[in-house]
């Protein structure tokens, strides 16, 4: 029989009385009571709680069994489907921004180039966020919580704060996205941080660099030292490229017949493959018997396998040229101040060069050549230039 308000009145204690499609109430007392819903599932009769009356109104009960009955028209036993929801509120209570932070260097840390950066990450957030935004479960983390991590070193230590941050905003992003949490990203700086912290000044940071005119000298002294450091100085000089595209460069991505050096996307710091032309300076130096083996890498390291270390390079400046007070980043400069104030070449043409992407979305779009054939004649004259007699 359907039941109402008036009939429960009436039942008598302990009980189990039949509403329908499954659903039963058993009252203990005149005035409680515990709904149950009775279903048969591959095979065997199974019973599962659905709450206490008058807690769960009769409406609600109706609801909730329909509820149960599509589950198990689904495929999926109800008992499993709760106890699995059981088990998963569980984790979700005790999941902390420490756990999710773990997950997400995990399982990002192998796209990095650097993997330092990894313990770097961790460190971080486990120095500044962890003690506040573990408080909670990560599923109740609130801007709140972000802004009493940020807010003791926002202006003392403001390049730190503003990292921590940033990677606080990825680590929830990150679990946004597996659905440990739902809502807006709470430590987004756009939409939620700006409103509370003024974006920290960041003075743009300049390499020292060697001017121009003291290249000669310093490259001609640089010849007389023969050394795997110093070739791969010299090399990196001549093509204007990075550390570490320099050190890990291995023979096949030299072309010999073309005179190119094609860099792949993945060591690109743009992450678009790039093509350099070799100058026959650059050639010349490939070609030096030290540099002929069959080595991984074309400026191996200790052993066969190895590459040269990315800070070989800066220590042998500091230890022969400590006077110049120059990097070797800061060759990239020297080089562009000299295609600036010595040739009349083409802005784009030193950009591509130096593998920057253009300035602005309607350049780009424009100009889709990368000026390959005009940047031979700047590499070349380049290099002219860094070797010309005293």
């Amino acid at each position: 029989m359907k039941l109402n308000t008036f009939r429960i009145k009436s039942l008598p204690l302990n009980k189990k009385i039949s509403d329908g499609l499954g659903l039963n109430l058993t009252l203990t007392s005149r005035t409680n009571g515990r709904w149950t819903y009775r279903y048969t599932f591959d095979g065997k009769a199974k019973e599962m709680g659905l709450g206490s009356f008058p807690e769960l109104s009769i409406v609600d009960a109706r609801n909730l069994a329909l509820e149960k009955r599509s589950i198990k028209a689904s495929g999926v036993d109800p008992i499993f489907e709760k106890n699995t929801l059981k088990r998963h509120e569980k984790e979700k209570a005790q999941r902390r921004f420490s756990q999710v932070t773990a997950e997400y260097i995990d399982d990002t840390k192998s796209t990095w180039k650097n993997q330092k950066h990894a313990q770097q990450w961790y460190n971080s957030l486990r120095d500044y966020a962890f003690p506040i935004l573990d408080e909670v479960p990560f599923h109740k983390i609130t801007t709140e919580h972000v802004r009493r991590v940020l807010k003791p070193i926002w202006d003392i230590k403001s390049e730190t704060a503003s990292r921590v941050q940033q990677r606080i905003s990825r680590v929830m992003g990150y679990g946004i996205s597996l659905e440990y949490y739902v809502g807006s990203n709470v430590a987004d700086w756009k939409t939620k941080i700006s409103f509370i912290f003024k974006r920290p000044y960041k003075s743009q940071k300049h390499f020292p660099s060697l001017h121009y005119k003291k290249l000669p000298e310093f490259y001609a002294e640089l010849s007389k030292i023969e050394t795997t450091t110093t070739r791969a100085l010299r090399f990196l000089i001549l093509t204007v490229a990075r550390t570490s595209e320099v050190t890990l460069l291995q023979s096949d991505e030299l072309d010999f017949e073309q005179n190119i050096w094609t860099i792949p996307e993945a060591r690109m710091k743009a992450k678009k493959e790039h093509r350099v032309p070799l100058s026959y300076e650059a050639i010349r130096l490939l070609g030096i018997p030290h540099n002929l083996h069959n080595y991984k890498y074309v400026f191996a390291g200790g052993s066969p396998d190895k590459h040269l270390s990315n800070n070989a390079m800066g220590k042998f400046i500091r230890d022969h040229f400590r006077h110049l007070k120059c990097t070797v980043h800061g060759f990239r400069a020297t080089f562009r101040n000299w295609a600036a104030e010595t040739g009349n070449y083409d802005q784009n043409m030193v950009e591509f060069a130096l593998a920057h992407q253009l300035p602005t979305r309607s350049q780009a779009a424009y100009l889709r050549s990368d000026l390959f054939e005009k940047r031979i004649i700047l590499m070349e004259d380049w290099a002219k230039f860094v070797t010309k007699k005293l």
